[in-house]
């Protein structure tokens, strides 16, 4: 949170937002590869909602999305540079911390 506003401070508020929409596509497409991936390894288990049309749907947003963060991407190359460095600083702290 004190980074966050530390961050609105500075101005730069586009950026933070771009910054955050790649995190949240980033995060969309993990689940989508875990959805389809969990229902080729675990098609017996319960599941209390049924995707519609699957495998369609996911497909489909996994490539929606994989479009929507390439485009970021292609027109934020910096902001896009400093996302997969906050990425490894994260990961890196992850991994020093724990260990196990």
């Amino acid at each position: 949170m004190l980074i966050g506003i530390a961050a609105l401070l500075t101005g730069k508020t586009a950026e933070i937002i771009t910054i955050a929409c790649l995190g949240a596509l980033t995060l969309y497409m993990i689940s989508m590869v875990a959805l389809i991936r969990l229902r080729k390894q675990e098609p017996e288990l319960e599941r209390p909602f049924r995707v519609p049309l699957y495998p369609w749907f996911p497909l489909t947003a996994l490539g929606i999305s994989g479009v929507a963060f390439l485009a970021i991407a292609v027109y934020n190359p910096l902001l896009t540079g400093i996302y997969f460095a906050l990425l490894a600083v994260a990961y890196a702290w992850f991994r020093v911390r724990y260990k196990g």
